[in-house]
């Protein structure tokens, strides 16, 4: 039983790999067919010929690589183990290991405790360890040269930690390389109390991770403003410490940079009182966990398919195969997109996240359970 073990587990590990290059490789082609003009501008304005721009789009993809593989980690063990069974199935295999007495769904136990290793293993390392220290070269734009990524963007209307509006004429955000900036930054901040304004101003802001505030270049904050305010101040300022940081601002601008962030980072966030995105920091967070279950229950779902003994159900194996595994995915999808819109009520800003992540899991896993149980062996 050590041989077949073996071989079923070597069988599993090659399509599991040619699985993983295929669907990259096509992902990666698609998108670069799609926004090539992208990458053509690119090599316009940056100029150093063919060669910087075939650099500039290998650098690009070999980062995206790795959040590509996050966003396929459950299809590529699925592929795998369903390219398994109908290679065994079809050149008889299944039906001479029956005949020696063996059970099918013991057959099939390496190709099973595989694809919960690695569907739990390769996606925990990718997204806590190695994404989250890449984020720079995730976020750049297509047409951003290697030499030149600074992706220019204006900030309007941004409320900080203090009820201030923060507003920018330029932001940079930050690379490997250099911290995030900020040119022309004003900070507007009223008190309705007693109907006087503050105003700060600086010709550029750099921001510090390790004191986690922004550095000013020509600071003045200016106080006493307002109808009837009296005795307007104005005075040099170094730094500005608040609650916006580099990742509040791309939570602010888009709802995606939260798929990048580690799940202890996400924590982080949410235990602050004043953030954005809230809804998208609880929907990743709920998310992330179940997508580990749901992965294996996929698994299970196109082994029970597949697990044929003759050939003459093999088109009908993979149709079933690719009806349960596209209505798992689908659900997955649609709880997803629900998950980011919880009812009004206050109570359910917690509690809907966490309610469309397990849906599906309370769905299809009872299914994968009672399909691997009906297997005929």
């Amino acid at each position: 039983m050590k041989i077949l073990t073996r071989y079923i587990l070597l069988a599993f590990i090659r399509n599991y790999l040619i699985s993983l290059f295929v669907l990259i490789g096509l992902y990666v082609v698609l998108d670069m067919v799609f926004n090539f003009d992208e990458f053509a501008v690119s090599k316009d304005a940056g100029g150093g010929g063919a060669w910087a721009a075939i650099s500039n789009v290998a650098e690009y993809y070999f980062f995206q690589s790795f959040r590509i593989f996050a966003q396929l980690s459950g299809v590529i063990p699925v592929v795998a183990a369903a390219f398994t069974f109908l290679r065994l199935s079809r050149f008889n295999e299944l039906a001479a290991m029956m005949s020696a007495g063996l059970h099918l769904v013991r057959v099939a136990m390496p190709a099973i405790i595989s694809p919960v290793v690695v569907s739990l293993l390769l996606p925990l390392l990718n997204q806590e360890l190695v994404i989250p220290n890449i984020i720079p070269e995730l976020t750049r734009s297509r047409g951003d040269a290697s030499e030149q990524r600074q992706s220019v963007q204006a900030i309007q209307g941004m409320q900080d930690s203090q009820g201030g509006l923060l507003a920018a004429a330029r932001y940079d955000p930050p690379t490997l390389t250099r911290p995030a900036m900020m040119e022309q930054l004003t900070v507007l901040t009223v008190d309705e109390a007693t109907t006087t304004a503050t105003l700060l101003t600086a010709d550029r802001a750099t921001f510090d991770p390790a004191s986690h505030a922004w550095t000013l270049d020509n600071g003045q904050l200016a106080t006493g403003l307002g109808t009837r305010a009296r005795g307007r101040q104005t005075q040099f300022v170094a730094t500005y410490a608040t609650n916006v940081s580099p990742e509040e601002l791309a939570l602010f601008r888009s709802g995606d940079f939260v798929e990048l962030l580690s799940t202890h980072r996400i924590n982080e966030l949410l235990q602050r009182t004043q953030i954005y995105g809230t809804n998208d920091l609880q929907r990743v967070k709920h998310h992330r966990l179940a997508q580990l279950l749901l992965n294996i229950i996929m698994v299970l779902l196109a082994i029970s398919c597949v697990l044929i003994r003759e050939q003459g159900q093999l088109k009908y194996a993979v149709t079933r195969c690719l009806v349960l595994v596209g209505a798992c995915m689908a659900t997955i999808f649609i709880c997803q997109s629900l998950a980011g819109f919880p009812p009004p009520n206050p109570a359910w800003q917690d509690r809907w996240p966490a309610l469309m992540a397990w849906l599906p899991i309370f769905v299809f896993g009872p299914l994968s359970v009672f399909l691997m149980d009906r297997v005929k062996t």
